[in-house]
């Protein structure tokens, strides 16, 4: 599994997804959404935190139960969106497909995975940031000379639009690929086997876990799963009929 974030060198507008991505204009708009909605969430819980550790600051502050709370809140905004994303691309690939089968038993399904998997998402989101609280707040204490000012100016970036943005590309990558291998799972209750064949985006094209990847099916793929490989990834896959010896 990819790491849950990590930070990028600058942050740009979220770009159109390959066109030959059947999904791209949803996963487009469903990213954007995602980047405005951690990005508030992520500012609330900056301001939560820095005003919880007090001046001087003080990490006993930042209890087990503290961190429930703010798991709690975290888990509130983002399950509905990968939930939505999941069932969306279910949905809208389940209409490409000229059979007739009950799209409600995808919806619930791929609802289902999403609530599992937004747990843990959260879970590694708040481990990381108590890591980095672990190590930076110690240094801050034992330097001369630096005020509470200087250690919200180290923190930030841990709270803002960088960590927002790559959170939200690789959980919408991965939302979305949930659908398609949904789609995939029905398919195969029915008797009819698809593989999942990876495309790579246009910005991954030389990419060195990605590149190699490129119209590779999984039977042929060597360490992953699937989209996203890597924070940041949006490769995609589609379901293909398998390859002829």
């Amino acid at each position: 599994m990819c790491p849950p974030f990590a930070l990028t060198d600058g942050v740009k507008e979220a770009p159109t997804h390959d066109p030959a991505d059947p999904l791209g204009p949803a996963k487009d708009a469903a990213e954007a959404r995602l980047i405005r909605l951690l990005k508030s969430r992520l500012d609330g819980q900056f301001d939560t935190v820095m005003e919880a550790l007090g001046d001087p600051p003080d990490l006993n502050n930042l209890t087990p139960e503290f961190w429930e709370t703010e798991g709690g809140k975290l888990l509130a905004a983002i399950r509905p969106e990968i939930e939505a994303m999941a069932v969306e691309a279910a949905a809208a690939l389940s209409a490409t497909v000229p059979l007739v089968w009950d799209e409600l038993v995808i919806a619930r399904e791929a609802a289902e995975w999403a609530r599992q998997y937004a747990y843990g998402l959260v879970t590694g989101l708040n481990a990381h940031t108590m890591d980095l609280l672990r190590r930076v707040v110690p240094a801050f204490i034992e330097t001369p000379g630096m005020t509470i000012g200087d250690l919200r100016r180290e923190l930030a970036p841990a709270f803002g639009e960088r960590r927002a943005q790559t959170i939200a590309v690789t959980e919408t990558t991965r939302a979305f690929e949930e659908g398609t291998r949904e789609v995939q799972r029905e398919l195969a209750r029915m008797g009819i086997r698809r593989v999942r064949e990876w495309h790579t985006a246009m910005d991954e094209r030389v990419c060195e876990l990605c590149g190699p990847l490129n119209g590779l099916t999984e039977d042929e793929w060597v360490d992953t799963d699937g989209p996203p490989r890597h924070p940041n990834c949006r490769c995609f896959t589609v379901n293909v009929r398998p390859k002829t010896p």
